[in-house]
């Protein structure tokens, strides 16, 4: 398996958006040093559960900060983006990073959102469907044109700079039956979200990506899937547990809000599948991690230690250091 994190950059009472920029790129240069695979950065607007509103600007600064790790977006929210510009923004990163970029697109899912930039979340499939088209064509082609139903149009388009890989790696973030399936027929790498499918559907949907990706015939060692993981290690098991729950429980409630989901008198800490769940000593997150993996098939773990500001700066580092230290050693680490 390979191993990194997605970064919220989560809004912390009382500090300053720049202090939180500067915590969050020690955390970065701290798994560039412990050997992390990749670092993901999501884009996210209108409010403190992320302070990125613009993933590939990030991926672009700690291009200059590391020297190993695999920087993604993740993802590049299509629907607000003009896809030749955040083509011409990816392949710039690209040369930025000497080639260490991963390009993750999705199309958004809080409605807060969509209002801010004047779009509805209906709309949303239809600009992302339309917006990659142009964007692959952009990263791929020269001297094209496109029109796309009303949205965009344009001649003569050549991309500068050329991107140091060829072809950039795309990841696709996937929810849907047909968003796997789609990600399948492409033979593009996905990023999917345990904590938002119980895991006998994710066991499915999973499976509908393996079977479209090797029914198209492509490379099998492009097929990836990678799950994202609410983690908090600690040396201290019960402490670890403790923290990691109060934490998910001021999470959801801050993403409830934002998604208009209805409350529920069950606690938020219990509706999340245990599949999303990695949070204790290492000798327990180690056990938890196996058994997912024997279950699921995933090829990456992508952590998540941000959590609506409640963790603090060095919990964040000491759960990112044992991790690397205690956790990925025990498992085979593909690093290239």
């Amino acid at each position: 398996m390979r191993f990194g994190h997605l970064m919220l950059c989560d809004q912390r009472e009382g500090q300053s958006p720049q202090k939180r920029y500067e915590e969050m790129m020690e955390e970065v240069r701290l798994m560039d040093e412990l050997g992390y695979w990749s670092v993901w950065f999501a884009e996210h607007h209108f409010d403190g559960y992320s302070l990125i509103p613009d993933s590939l600007l990030w991926c672009a600064a700690a291009a200059r900060e590391t020297n190993q790790i695999r920087l993604g977006a993740g993802v590049v929210v299509l629907p607000f983006h003009h896809p030749v510009r955040a083509a011409e923004q990816a392949a710039m990163v690209d040369c930025l990073s000497d080639g260490r970029l991963l390009l993750g697109v999705g199309r958004g899912y809080q409605p807060h959102e969509f209002s801010g930039f004047g779009q509805t979340l209906e709309e949303s499939q239809r600009r992302y469907d339309q917006g990659l088209e142009v964007l692959v064509r952009c990263l791929q082609q020269d001297d094209f044109s496109y029109d796309v139903d009303g949205l965009w149009s344009g001649e003569g388009v050549t991309a500068w700079p050329k991107p140091v890989q060829n072809p950039v790696p795309m990841w696709g973030a996937a929810i849907s039956e047909a968003s796997f399936e789609r990600f399948g027929k492409l033979g593009w790498p996905i990023l999917s979200f345990p904590s938002s499918t119980p895991a006998e559907k994710l066991k499915v949907q999973f499976d509908l990506y393996r079977k479209t990706f090797t029914e198209c015939g492509h490379p099998p060692e492009n097929m990836r899937i990678a799950a994202t993981m609410f983690t908090y290690v600690a040396e201290d098991l019960r402490e670890a547990n403790l923290t990691f729950e109060r934490a998910m429980g001021k999470y959801f409630r801050h993403l409830d809000k934002l998604t208009s989901s209805a409350e529920s008198e069950q606690r938020l800490y219990d509706r999340l599948p245990t599949t999303a769940r990695l949070s204790g000593d290492p000798a327990q997150v180690v056990a938890d991690l196996r058994n997912i993996q024997d279950s699921l098939g995933i090829t990456d773990v992508l952590n998540v230690t941000h959590f609506a500001g409640e963790l603090t700066h060095k919990q964040t580092l000491t759960s990112i250091e044992l991790f690397a230290r205690e956790v990925i050693p025990a498992f085979a680490a593909v690093n290239a």
